[in-house]
């Protein structure tokens, strides 16, 4: 068994799968691998506006904003580095703009489901933190519960699974009785609650929360999309720890099928479902199958460079990429 593979077994890869991609936003989480090359023409584009906005003099709060949205075509290129820069130089700009507190917010929001994906995990918690401070000044519980289950995203993947469960709990109570509840948040929030109740051994709760974060995404979210993908990912799991392994893995399948087509071939997050299905695999004796997998890891992470095969062993949550 290759090297790089040789802790898949262990609990990383049973962990949330989700965080990172129910937060950067909706549109990059449903994007088909096709759409991914045509980054690079709008990565350039994005550029070339930005200097036009320099040299215009445009506000601090618009030129932060073309930044982000610079750091998502990033990410859609897996290319964390330059996207760790333009998040940072937004929140630069966005530091002279006292009216752009919520924008503020957002973009620490980003900074830390970025960290996520590369087991930045104290870098994460602080960028998480000070987003709260700045929501809970603004009054607005909804984003603040969307924080928060982002920080139970950073305590699954520190195992620290009790603390998981009550701040999933918390924020979900929080988003649930605002006006208008994120509908990803809500998401992220039942599919939390999901891997922390079967990590303790909870695992009766935890399928209840599966089939909850099912039926929420086939309600709010389009037909094959994203946020349908890691629902099912939370349900197969749940189904497996719950002794259904042929409904498990069933599940797992098509959530790994679905994910296939919303992310790029070499992004680290789908080398964390696949991971997560192999493991599967291996404990229900279908050795073939794992092998093959397995293969499919190996020429992700040697395609994605030294960098990514970080972020492939660390992937502990993908919930936080849709918004």
């Amino acid at each position: 068994m290759n090297a790089v593979f040789s802790s898949v077994r262990s609990k990383l890869f049973l962990l949330p799968l989700i965080a990172h991609v129910l937060s950067v936003g909706v549109v990059w989480a449903q994007a088909p691998n096709a759409e991914i090359s045509s980054s690079q023409a709008r990565v350039a584009r994005d550029l070339e506006v930005i200097r036009i906005g320099e040299q215009q003099h445009v506000p601090p709060a618009r030129q932060a904003a073309l930044w982000e949205q610079l750091a998502s075509q990033y990410e859609i290129g897996t290319d964390f580095l330059k996207a760790e820069d333009a998040y940072l130089r937004a929140l630069h700009l966005l530091k002279t703009a006292p009216s752009a507190r919520a924008e503020y917010a957002f973009t620490l929001d980003n900074l830390s489901s970025l960290y996520i994906i590369y087991r930045r995990l104290d870098d994460a918690e602080s960028a998480r933190k000070q987003a709260i401070k700045v929501r809970q000044k603004l009054g607005n519980p909804a984003e603040t519960g969307q924080s928060e289950v982002h920080l139970a995203d950073i305590a699954l993947m520190r195992r620290q699974y009790d603390k998981a469960e009550r701040l999933a709990l918390q924020a979900l109570q929080m988003m649930e009785s605002s006006l208008n509840p994120p509908r990803a948040g809500i998401l992220s929030a039942f599919i939390a609650l999901t891997f922390a109740r079967c990590s303790r051994g909870h695992c009766g709760e935890g399928l209840m929360n599966a089939k909850q974060a099912v039926t929420f995404a086939n309600k709010n979210f389009e037909s094959e999309s994203a946020a349908n993908g890691l629902a099912l990912e939370s349900l197969g799991f749940a189904e497996w720890k719950s002794g259904a392994s042929q409904d498990a893995g069933k599940t797992l399948l098509q959530a790994l099928q679905i994910l296939r087509t919303r992310l790029s071939a070499t992004d680290p997050r789908l080398a964390g479902v696949m991971s997560q299905y192999r493991s599967y695999l291996i404990e229900a004796h279908r050795p073939a199958d794992a092998q093959e997998i397995e293969k499919q890891l190996i020429r992700i992470t040697s395609q994605a460079g030294v960098y990514c095969q970080g972020c492939t062993v660390s992937v502990g949550s993908l919930s936080s990429t849709l918004r």
